[in-house]
């Protein structure tokens, strides 16, 4: 990387926004219950910090400028701010079908960064697509969609013959001779799969496209991803309480989606 005045400042830029959003997902994840209303806090001056759960606000002008948002009640959008880093916002149309905000997070995405993804490298795929399967080893944390809890039995299949499910969630049970080097153990990523959802990415299945991208949580060590989508926990399984059938999620450069980032620091910051 070139040591230019520019990069500096985007650099300055990409951490201030990534903090602003962590400060607000510190907050979701503490624990204790916020109080009932009406019930006083005794110590509200103290626990006013501990939200469990972000304002609910009006959508950001540049998410109703997006060609995604024309056509679904839901979106997920993932904005790359750095090489391995991201913005996740989540919206839905409200009942008069204005576009509301209902959380938002700093995540990672592919060690290689975004682009044009494949079998072969750590590629998040840009476009927009259709959330399609929600799963995890947790139990179902709520979620509006079917919700599978998945067993010893179950892979994500990498196998590329011909009538295996090339992509797909499977049990061994029904594919014996599954190719197990190539496909994924689901419950073998205890902490990753805890709560996830498979993005739609590659829905016809072609082996050079790749299999695999899913929107699930953080690892504990690892600061990206193989071309998945990755959040805190806590705020994966918040998403997984909110998604509806239909949700899409679309992924592409915060400057492609039109996302000021100093604008985005500022709005996080007024409403964590």
């Amino acid at each position: 990387m070139k040591n230019t005045k520019e990069t500096h400042k985007l650099s300055k830029r990409i951490i201030a926004l990534t903090l602003s959003v962590l400060m607000a997902v510190l907050a979701l994840s503490s624990c204790g219950s916020p109080p009932s209303e009406g019930e006083a806090d005794s110590t509200s001056g103290e626990n006013s910090m501990f939200i469990q759960s972000q304002k609910v606000v009006d959508s950001p002008k540049w998410l109703k400028k997006l060609d995604a948002a024309k056509d679904c009640e839901q979106l997920i959008v993932v904005a790359g701010v750095g090489k391995s880093t991201c913005y996740v916002s989540m919206h839905e149309k409200d009942a008069d079908g204005n576009w509301k905000m209902i959380l938002q997070a700093p995540g990672y995405i592919g060690l290689e960064g975004m682009g044009d993804a494949d079998s072969y490298h750590a590629i998040t795929p840009i476009g927009t697509f259709t959330i399609d399967k929600a799963f995890g080893i947790a139990d179902d944390p709520g979620c509006q969609m079917e919700y599978t809890k998945v067993t010893e039995d179950d892979y994500w299949s990498g196998d590329t013959r011909k009538g295996m499910r090339f992509n797909e969630f499977v049990s061994i049970k029904d594919y014996p001779d599954l190719d197990l080097e190539e496909s994924e153990h689901i419950i073998d990523y205890t902490y990753e799969y805890t709560y996830c959802l498979n993005m739609g990415y590659n829905s016809e299945c072609d082996p050079e496209e790749g299999s695999c991208f899913f929107f699930h949580c953080m690892s504990l060590v690892k600061p990206y991803t193989g071309g998945c989508v990755a959040v805190n926990e806590a705020i994966m399984k918040q998403i997984l309480q909110k998604i509806k059938n239909g949700c899409k999620i679309t992924i592409n450069k915060s400057d492609a989606l039109g996302i000021d980032l100093d604008e985005a620091r500022d709005f996080a910051n007024k409403n964590i």
